[in-house]
C-alpha cells in the first residue's frame, strides 16, 4: 500500500510544521504541568505551615491563660476561674487537634505529644487545689517547663516552613533537571523532522527543475514522473503531456526537413548541371559577363547544396548519431582530404592554411569524423577575412586527441560560446559576402562528437578570432541504440 500523500504543497507545508512543533509543545505541557504543580505544592505548604505556626502561638497562648487562671483559682479559689482554665484546656486540645493533621515531622510530632502530656499534668494539678506551699513551687516549674515546649513546639512549626521550602527546591530541581534531558533528546528529533520535511517538500521541486531543466536541452526520451503531494503530481503529468507532444513536434520536423530536403536536391541537380554547362561553354561561345554569371550560378548552387546536405545531415543526425561504424582510422590523412575539398573556397578568400598534424590513430566512425572536419573547416573558411590565416592542430593528451580549427575572424561572442551549439542558431555576428548557413554545421559536430564520448567547445585563441576545440577518446566510448 502506498503511502499517504497530501492533496497539496500547502497540506504538507503545515504537516511539516504542526510534526516539527509537537515537541516543542510537548516540553511546553511538561514545563506546564511542572510549574502548576509547583504553584499548588507551594501553595498548600504555605498554608499547611500557617497553620502549624498559628497553631503553636495559640498553643502558647493558652498556656499563658491557663497559667493566669490557674493561680488566680489557686489564689481566690473561684469556680469561675477553674472554668475558665478548664475552656482554656478544651480549647487545647482542639488546637493540638488540628496541629497533629498537619505533615509533622517525628521530632515535631513528639514535642506535641509532650506539650500535651505536661499540659494535662499541670491542668490536673490546679484542678486538684492542693494548699500553697512546695506544690506552688513546683507548679510555678512546670509552668516555666511547659512555656519552655511551647516554644520548642514554635519552633518545630518553624522549621516546617524550612522543610517545606527544601521540598519545592528539590521538585524545582528535578523538574529543570527533566527539562533539560527532554531538550536534550527533543533536540535531534526536532533535527531529524525538520530535514525529513525538508526533503519531502523540496525533493518534488527539484524532480521539477530537473525535467524541465532535461526539457530545456531538448532531451524528450525519458518518461515524466513527480513523486510527492497530488498537485505536484498533477503538474508531472502536464510536463509528461507536454514531452509527448515535443517529442511528436521533432519526430514532425525531422520527417519534415528529411522530405523538403529530398524534393530541393533534384531541381537543384538540374540546376547544377546547367550551370556547369554554361561555364564550360558546351551550349556555345559566352562573353565576358555571360561567364561571370555563369561562375557565380555555379558558385550560389554549391552553395544551396551545402545547405541541403547540412539539412540531410541533421535530419540523419539525430537518428544515427549513437550509431557508429567503429574502424581503426588515421586521422591526418583523413583532414588532409577534407581540407583539399575546401582549397577552391580558399584559394577565392586567399585563405592560408597551416597544419601540424601527429600522425594518430583513433577507434571511431571514419565518415562521421570526416563530417566533424568538414562542418569545422567549413565554419571557419566561411568567417575568415580575405587574407586570413586558418590554423588545424592534431595532438593527443593522455587517452585522448585533441582537434583544435582556427580562424583570424571577427570571434563568437562570450554569452553565445554554448548557443553556438544548438540547432539553427545564427550568431549575432555574421560572415561578409557570405550566403547565410543554415545555423547546423556545429551542432551536427557536437552530436557526432558526443556519440564517439567526446566532447566540443569554444576556446578563446591569443589574439582575434575562434577555435574550436575537439577533445576524442582513442577508443570510442559510446552508446548504440
Amino acid at each position: 500500500m502506498s503511502l499517504y500523500q497530501p492533496k497539496s504543497i500547502l497540506k504538507l507545508t503545515l504537516y511539516g510544521f504542526g510534526f516539527v512543533s509537537l515537541p516543542l509543545i510537548m516540553a511546553l505541557g511538561y514545563a506546564w504541568l511542572n510549574v502548576d504543580r509547583l504553584a499548588n505544592q507551594s501553595q498548600h505548604a504555605v498554608y499547611q505551615a500557617v497553620q502549624a505556626i498559628t497553631a503553636s502561638r495559640q498553643l502558647i497562648d493558652l498556656i499563658t491563660t491557663i497559667e493566669r487562671s490557674g493561680r488566680q483559682y489557686r489564689i481566690l479559689e473561684e469556680q469561675e476561674f477553674l472554668e475558665s482554665v478548664e475552656d482554656a484546656h478544651e480549647e487545647f486540645q482542639e488546637t493540638v487537634e488540628r496541629l497533629h493533621r498537619l505533615p509533622l515531622d517525628d521530632e515535631h510530632r513528639d514535642l506535641v505529644d509532650d506539650f500535651v502530656d505536661a499540659e494535662e499534668a499541670i491542668v490536673a494539678r490546679i484542678a486538684a487545689n492542693t494548699p500553697p506551699g512546695p506544690e506552688q513551687i513546683e507548679l510555678t516549674h512546670a509552668f516555666m517547663a511547659l512555656n519552655q515546649l511551647g516554644q520548642e513546639v514554635l519552633s518545630g512549626s518553624n522549621r516546617m516552613v524550612d522543610r517545606e521550602v527544601v521540598t519545592m527546591q528539590d521538585t524545582a530541581a528535578r523538574a529543570q533537571q527533566v527539562l533539560f534531558w527532554l531538550a536534550i533528546a527533543l533536540a535531534p528529533l526536532t533535527f531529524v523532522s525538520v530535514a525529513i520535511f525538508t526533503t519531502l517538500i523540496t525533493r518534488p521541486v527539484r524532480q521539477l527543475d530537473r525535467i524541465i531543466r532535461r526539457l530545456g536541452d531538448g532531451d524528450f526520451q525519458h518518461p515524466v514522473h513527480v513523486s510527492g503531494p497530488q498537485d505536484l503530481q498533477y503538474v508531472g503529468e502536464r510536463l509528461e503531456w507536454l514531452r509527448q507532444r515535443l517529442l511528436e513536434l521533432e519526430e514532425q520536423k525531422a520527417r519534415f526537413l528529411r522530405h523538403v530536403s529530398h524534393e530541393l536536391k533534384t531541381p537543384l541537380t538540374a540546376i547544377r548541371e546547367g550551370a556547369d554547362l554554361l561555364k564550360e561553354r558546351s551550349v556555345g561561345e559566352l562573353n565576358e559577363e555571360q561567364q561571370d554569371i555563369a561562375r557565380i550560378l555555379a558558385s550560389n548552387t554549391q552553395q544551396l547544396q551545402r545547405l541541403i546536405e547540412d539539412l540531410l545531415n541533421f535530419s540523419m543526425a539525430t537518428d544515427t548519431a549513437t550509431r557508429l561504424d567503429i574502424n581503426r582510422t588515421r586521422l591526418a590523412p583523413l583532414i588532409d582530404e577534407v581540407a583539399r575539398n575546401h582549397k577552391p573556397a580558399m584559394l577565392s578568400k586567399d585563405l592560408r592554411l597551416e597544419t601540424r598534424l601527429q600522425d594518430l590513430h583513433v577507434q571511431a566512425d571514419p565518415e562521421k569524423l570526416r563530417t566533424i572536419v568538414d562542418n569545422l573547416l567549413s565554419n571557419a573558411v566561411k568567417f575568415s577575412p580575405t587574407g586570413g590565416r586558418i590554423r588545424v592542430v592534431l595532438v593527443r593528451e593522455g587517452e585522448h586527441v585533441i582537434l583544435s580549427v582556427s580562424d583570424q575572424g571577427p570571434g563568437i561572442a562570450a554569452g553565445e560560446q554554448e548557443a553556438v551549439f544548438d540547432a539553427f542558431f545564427q550568431g549575432s555576428i555574421r560572415a561578409r559576402g557570405y550566403v547565410k548557413g543554415s545555423g547546423l554545421g556545429l551542432s551536427i559536430a557536437k552530436d557526432y562528437t558526443q556519440a564517439h564520448g567526446g566532447r566540443i567547445q569554444v576556446d578563446t585563441p591569443e589574439g582575434r578570432g575562434t577555435r574550436i576545440r575537439v577533445e576524442l577518446p582513442l577508443k570510442a566510448n559510446h552508446t548504440t541504440s
